[in-house]
């Protein structure tokens, strides 16, 4: 199992049993009628709430930010909560006959007009779009940086070391003379949207997007905890590659890409005022920015300095091989570059 999918997992479990809490707290404060004793209520309650949350988070926790779920995370905003919403009515309903089946014998559904459903359904439904926003508002800043402005952590300048990966769509102008301009931007916008999931698995963050290039950053620790970042660049190669078909069909090209990798100390800092973001300044992004540029010359798509590969502890896995020193422009001495490639098995 992955490790974005145990920490889907693990939060599933966790909202599920909080759905379950939840049913228990509103069966111990709620009007019973004279159909049942409060404990036994309690249980029954306990039981539909964890069935029925089960099934919502499941949807909206493993399901949807999937690979299974992407057509509808690329539907428009209200399309998708419409879609989703419709979803979770019929888990609600859904729920609500397997609760009176279970626990009363009754297959009818002269609920779903009752007032305590009405209520129920309001709540979760509140409660689902509540998720969705903040999910959607997630994907658009990026969860370090939403949670970082949140939290004020850069509102003054920070000094940080950081991994750096620059990544840039090969031969652009190419394909925008074959494919058009607005062909080349979708095929830009579903490689940038591909390639989530093996930066997320990784544990990159995405900085930003830049035209066809996507930057992504990772705190620099010591030894094997920064093979995230390598592994990352492979995943890509191997998730891109798994995906080939459909580029070939849609647009005729599988992309390529350059990749560049270097590391170092940063100044962050939160800038702007209506449009905020974390920035990051310092010798270390333009050295990242400019290695990435040397891979056309040194006929590599993947690149990582000598200075970064010192603060990695390289499994088995793979093999640096030194592609010479160049002079970056801007720095004073010269940079050693190397490439990586898988060792056999």
């Amino acid at each position: 199992m992955s490790r974005l999918m145990a920490s889907r997992l693990r939060l599933f479990v966790i909202l599920s049993i909080l759905a379950g809490l939840t049913g228990v707290f509103y069966a111990s404060v709620g009007d019973l009628g004279s159909e049942v004793d409060r404990p036994t209520a309690m249980v029954h309650g306990g039981i539909m709430w964890l069935f029925g949350g089960s099934l919502v988070w499941f949807f909206e926790i493993v399901l949807i930010p999937s690979r299974y779920g992407a057509r509808i995370r690329q539907l428009y905003f209200l399309t998708a909560i419409a879609l989703k919403s419709l979803v979770l009515v019929f888990i609600v309903i859904g729920g609500g006959i397997f609760g009176r089946a279970i626990f009363h014998g009754l297959y009818s559904l002269d609920f779903i007009f009752k007032p305590e459903f009405l209520r129920i359904l309001i709540v979760v439904l509140s409660v689902v779009f509540v998720v969705q926003t903040i999910n959607q508002i997630i994907r658009i800043l990026g969860g370090h940086t939403l949670v970082n402005i949140i939290l004020g952590r850069y509102r003054q300048p920070v000094r940080e070391d950081k991994i750096f990966m620059f990544l840039d769509l090969a031969g652009s102008t190419a394909l925008a003379e074959r494919l058009g301009d607005v062909g080349v931007q979708k095929l830009i916008t579903k490689f940038f949207f591909d390639i989530t999931e093996p930066i997320i698995e990784h544990g990159g963050d995405i900085h930003r997007y830049v035209g066809d290039q996507v930057v992504v950053t990772w705190p620099l620790k010591t030894g094997a905890a920064n093979m995230r970042a390598i592994r990352c660049c492979f995943a890509i190669d191997d998730y891109v590659a798994g995906k080939a078909d459909q580029y070939e069909i849609e647009f005729g090209a599988v992309p390529s890409y350059h990749i560049g990798l270097h590391g170092g100390p940063v100044v962050i800092s939160q800038i702007g005022d209506q449009k905020q973001e974390i920035s990051y300044f310092g010798d270390t992004v333009n050295t990242a920015a400019r290695i990435e540029q040397q891979c056309k010359a040194l006929q590599s798509g993947l690149l990582i300095s000598g200075e970064l590969l010192e603060h990695i502890t390289l499994d088995t896995a793979f093999q640096a091989v030194s592609k010479g020193v160049v002079q970056l422009r801007g720095r004073a001495h010269e940079t050693e570059l190397f490439t990586l490639v898988r060792t056999a098995a």
